[in-house]
């Protein structure tokens, strides 16, 4: 396919893209897209959209969305559209750029996988090896076992909010990590993420140990592709 670039960008602590139809919330951790717009234009094709996403037994929208953004949000773009096609996070540059070409760096090949439509990878914190949500609608990682913060100095506190959860209030910590590779192996410098912790609650259906937020950007170049996997440029 033809390759597509839009402008991306951070806004309120918040990853967007710019389509044509307006600024979307980029959104890795929710399966499904919707907007005010009635239509998404996206890789050259304009389709429906819808107003509202059933998820988990909760009818979330826009007014969900302005609880978390007050500046101009036409939408929340998810897997749904995300999942479809190689997606380049090149936040560094402003860009996504969307479908393959064979003459990009494929970086390194992380341990990395789809579960329930959303993107899981595998990071090295602290002597263990985890399993972490891919999630760039979050303006803050969080741990979802407690051991992973403990030990640590507290360094501030967050208030949050999760369309899935509601309000969100914790202590903040600072997460030191590693991305593993496909083999196995550890395949990034050491990075840290501000993370506050949270009951698992229904993210233990992904047996995800911890969140991963879009800060992860700001430090690597990243490949996403239909079939789960993800590679990494620095």
């Amino acid at each position: 396919m033809a390759s597509y670039s839009y402008p991306l960008f951070e806004r309120e602590n918040h990853l967007f893209v710019q389509l044509p139809e307006g600024p979307f919330l980029v959104d890795t951790g929710s399966p499904m897209s919707f907007g005010t717009t009635g239509s998404i234009t996206f890789v050259g094709e304009t389709v429906p959209l819808r107003e509202r996403a059933g998820m988990l037994g909760m009818n979330i929208s826009m007014t969900t969305i302005q609880k978390l953004v007050t500046g101009p949000c036409s939408g929340l773009l998810g897997m749904d559209f995300l999942g479809k096609h190689t997606i380049r996070f090149c936040l560094r540059a402003g860009a996504l750029v969307v479908g393959d070409s064979e003459d990009v760096n494929r970086g390194t090949v992380l341990a990395s996988a789809a579960a329930m439509g959303v993107p899981m990878i595998g990071l090295h914190s602290r002597g263990t090896d985890l399993r972490a949500l891919f999630d760039t609608g979050a303006q803050y990682g969080y741990a979802l076992n407690r051991d992973l913060v403990n030990g640590l100095d507290v360094v501030g506190h967050i208030s949050d909010y999760n369309p899935l959860l509601g309000d969100i209030s914790s202590d903040a910590w600072r997460l030191p990590y590693q991305l593993i590779g496909e083999d196995g192996q550890l395949a990034s410098p050491l990075m840290h993420e501000t993370v506050g912790y949270l009951e698992a609650g229904l993210l233990s259906l992904l047996s995800a140990e911890a969140i991963i937020g879009w800060h992860l950007l700001e430090g690597v170049d990243l490949v996403m592709r239909p079939s789960g996997g993800m590679e990494v440029t620095f």
